[in-house]
């Protein structure tokens, strides 16, 4: 006997077959006891044997739903009671000389349930286990044969082959209709599961994005260039490429915030972002380096074609007028020009020699594109 919590825990896990088939099983034998005492009520059975027949149809049903219930694994225990079932219904219908409607039914309900449950290899081992139960009734109470079975005795069969088969059916429909429902409810959950996955995917792209780009201007920020900027220089030099890095600044811009305040600033800013972006290509990579300073990485372009783009962007520019309230904003933009890998190997060679050619148009007058030169080091 195992302790309450055992009988608890294995409560708590007891498979579903193992009540159906309790169910099933304290059925139909009460009605094949009824059946066997109707066929041998004139039988001259002896009252060991009446008593082995009480115990296996009446009692035997509740000891093999107790003993499964209490099983760590009840759906095995449960599997080996389909077994044990054949089995000793062969060792029945042997040692009653094989009843026909009796053996017919008994033969079918055992050969059904465990097929039902096992499919082949359970059919297989009850064919087994009946044709053991049968050996060992004919080994210890020898052969005899009496197939004619009393017509109440049919009739009661008959009715517990329907009535079973009928049980049989209500229950394949409830679990079928309960496998339904949970596929369906698996379905659903698939489903939202699906779109929780895509709104968090989409919401991982959008703080991707976030963490990528400048709030204020939509340009790349500062981080995703460095991110970057390794494998274009590698790819650059794989490819024995140029590669253009350009830093903008706007002119006199403490100016304009002056004179129409940080929000003025801002659309001016906006202004120059959206005119970068229009005008980039799709391997360009414009950021927002700080503040009113630009950074533009150019992989792929030459010194010549640098300075045609950068001076068609100053002159975008400085027609472009930003509305800004009441006000009309016009500024303009300087631009230092360095090329890979005239200038430098690495990010930060680049943008200094960058920066220097910026000063030398800011120095120069503004509103100019200056390429890089030995002299400004």
């Amino acid at each position: 006997m195992g302790s309450p919590d055992t009988a608890t825990t294995a409560r708590k896990g007891v498979h579903w077959t193992v009540k159906t088939n309790y169910r099933l099983r304290a059925g139909s034998f009460a009605i094949m006891f009824a059946s066997i005492v109707l066929h041998g009520w004139d039988k001259a059975y002896s009252p060991a044997l009446w008593s082995l027949i009480a115990l296996q149809l009446l009692v035997y049903p509740h000891l093999m739903y107790w003993r499964a219930r209490r099983s760590p694994n009840s759906e095995q225990a449960e599997a080996s009671n389909l077994v044990i079932d054949s089995l000793l219904f062969g060792l029945l219908v042997a040692t009653l000389g094989f009843p026909l409607w009796i053996t017919f039914t008994v033969y079918i309900a055992s050969t059904l349930n465990i097929t039902i449950s096992r499919g082949t290899r359970g059919m297989l081992l009850s064919q087994l286990a009946f044709a053991g139960g049968v050996l060992v009734s004919i080994t210890a109470f020898g052969w005899h044969l009496s197939p004619a079975t009393d017509w109440p005795a049919t009739l009661l069969c008959l009715l517990g082959n329907t009535v079973y088969m009928i049980a049989i059916g209500i229950t394949a429909f409830a679990r079928n209709r309960q496998l339904r429902k949970t596929r369906e409810d698996l379905r659903l959950s698939e489903q939202t599961l699906t779109h929780r996955l895509s709104d968090i995917q989409d919401l991982q792209a959008k703080l991707q994005e976030q963490a990528t780009r400048d709030p204020l201007t939509g340009l790349y920020n500062r981080r995703f260039l460095d991110t970057i900027v390794d494998r274009e220089i590698a790819r650059c030099h794989r490819d024995n490429q140029y590669m253009v890095v350009m830093m903008i600044d706007v002119d006199h811009f403490k100016h304009v915030n002056d004179t129409y305040g940080h929000p003025g600033g801002d659309e001016v800013l906006k202004a120059l972002s959206a005119l970068l972006l229009e005008k980039a290509r799709a391997t360009d990579v414009p950021c927002r380096y700080g503040g009113e300073e630009f950074l533009l990485l150019l992989p792929g372009m030459t010194a010549d074609i640098a300075m045609v783009r950068a001076n068609q962007w100053r002159a975008g520019f400085a027609e472009k007028v930003t509305l800004f309230g009441e006000a009309s904003i016009q500024a303009t933009m300087s631009i230092g020009v360095a090329v890979y890998p005239a200038h430098g190997e690495t990010l930060q060679a680049l943008t200094r020699c960058a920066d220097l050619a910026l000063y030398r148009a800011k120095a120069d007058g503004r509103n100019q594109v200056v390429m890089y030169g030995p002299e400004m080091g």
